[in-house]
């Protein structure tokens, strides 16, 4: 029988997954897409010397504001796909990785016809996802071996893991 404080560090000890899933994540994703994509410079960076006029810099302006607001609601629209497949997973229900890869490329399909906004689409979903069947895999086998045995072992079992009797 395990003492009060232990069940207690044993029970934070799931809660340290929820910064790996949400911070760490949109981490991870942002270093991954700025480290694969070239940097562009836009056509309405030009200065007013150059040829560009004070409605272009206004647009510039306008359109860094416009491009901050798609990132914060990127990363928490991030934040929260990682969240349910990682839900979905510990569950042992895939079909929610295909949900949520089926909402994500509806809410985007328009978006997808620009070659450059289709490859940061598919370089961030695809890692995100990696990320959280990796986030998914820990928390399992946490469950397992240090914790309460809350989840299913759908997702251990089907992995396959030497030496797992689950």
């Amino acid at each position: 029988m395990t003492g009060i404080f232990e069940q207690v560090m044993i029970g934070l000890g799931y809660f340290v997954f929820l910064p790996l899933i949400w911070w760490a994540g949109n981490g991870l994703i942002k270093w991954v897409v700025t480290s694969s994509v070239k940097t562009v410079v836009p056509q309405s960076s030009i200065s007013p010397e150059q040829g560009g006029g004070s409605e272009e810099i206004q647009t510039s302006s306008q359109q860094q504001d416009a491009d901050s607001k798609e990132l914060r609601a990127g990363r928490v629209i991030g934040g929260l796909e990682r969240l349910l497949i990682l839900t979905g997973l510990l569950l042992g229900k895939w079909e929610v990785l295909v949900a949520v890869i089926a909402l994500k490329t509806t809410a985007r399909y328009k978006e997808l016809d620009k070659q450059i906004r289709a490859e940061y689409f598919l370089i961030g979903s695809l890692c995100s996802i990696l990320w959280a069947v990796a986030i998914a895999v820990l928390l399992l086998l946490y469950d397992r071996f240090a914790g309460f045995g809350l989840f299913p072992s759908g997702l251990l079992g089907q992995l396959g893991l030497p030496g797992l009797k689950i």
